[in-house]
């Protein structure tokens, strides 16, 4: 059913962003509802709206889709369908077990996940007995990942949740600004260069790279933000993070320069994540290879 005429979601433009939201969030355009979808298939089924409002959902929402594709690599064995509901019963372990008792001096989220995956495989193992072919081949599977796999899902939940926090700041409200969420997608959603997304968009070059230049910036401050906190030089972080990402070969250099040694500290942990994320994807398929052109739109491109 179509909108009724005259209505203002029949306006072409709001039109084209409820569309354009449906397309990144899975559904309708809204805060929160689903978290930026700019790596693959992101946020079709779990975390619904009726979820939206509870604040433990909210702080496990970003690893829906990390997770998803963490057991797939880990368990291609396993049909579909049985992945899908092992995703519901780790989530759901997630924000049943981990979320109240998580403490982030105590370490990175990602930590908990390794026996909240492990507990659930193997409890829906034991659920299915008589497929004995596939239980022996999965029992083999369910070993400890590895600390690299985990940092992978971490730093994949990381971005989506900074990127989609800047998704919502210009989608909607006093900064909204469509262009800009347009811009974005074109680079992280279908990969177009900037004089595609310059013609697609009736912008000039100059124009999308400024747009693409702000949203990095915001991103890149979003995600030292949730790593850091709301009060650590953030915008400096991201600055000096490009830097190095940009200049591998200033990058000690770089580093010294600077005084703070949080910041310091910080920048350099982050580099090495982000250049291990994208020599263990660099030959993946799917969801991997999505990540790892989300990295590179997000932190290296000019």
């Amino acid at each position: 059913m179509g909108d009724p005429p005259g209505s203002l979601a029949s306006h072409p433009p709001l039109r084209r962003a409820r569309d354009w939201g449906a397309e990144f969030y899975g559904f309708s355009l809204s805060p929160l509802l689903r978290i930026l979808r700019f790596m693959g298939d992101y946020w079709l089924t779990t975390l619904s709206a009726i979820r939206e409002r509870d604040p433990d959902w909210r702080a496990i929402a970003a690893y829906e889709a990390p997770v998803r594709r963490f057991l797939a690599r880990r368990f291609p064995r396993l049909p579909v369908s049985e992945r899908e509901d092992l995703l519901q019963e780790v989530l759901l372990a997630m924000r049943e077990r981990i979320v109240p008792r998580y403490d982030a001096e105590a370490g990175r989220f990602r930590a908990y996940l390794q026996t909240a995956i492990t507990n659930a495989v193997r409890d829906h193992l034991r659920r299915r007995r008589g497929h004995a072919p596939l239980e022996e081949v999965l029992v083999e599977e369910v070993s400890p990942a590895e600390e690299s796999e985990l940092d992978v899902l971490d730093l994949e939940a990381l971005l989506v949740r900074a990127v989609a926090e800047v998704h919502d700041r210009y989608a909607k409200g006093p900064d909204a600004d469509l262009s800009l969420v347009y811009v974005l997608s074109g680079v992280l959603v279908h990969g177009l260069s900037n004089k595609a997304i310059a013609q697609r968009e009736g912008l000039s070059a100059s124009q999308v790279k400024r747009k693409l230049q702000r949203a990095r910036a915001e991103i890149l401050s979003g995600l030292f933000r949730q790593l850091l906190g709301p009060q650590a030089p953030v915008e400096r972080c991201a600055e000096l993070t490009r830097a190095c990402l940009r200049a591998p070969r200033k990058e000690a250099r770089l580093l010294e320069r600077e005084a703070d040694a949080r910041v310091r500290e910080s920048v350099a942990d982050l580099v090495r994540r982000l250049r291990d994320a994208r020599t263990s994807l660099g030959g993946g398929e799917g969801g991997e290879v999505d990540l790892l052109r989300g990295i590179e739109a997000v932190f290296l491109d000019a």
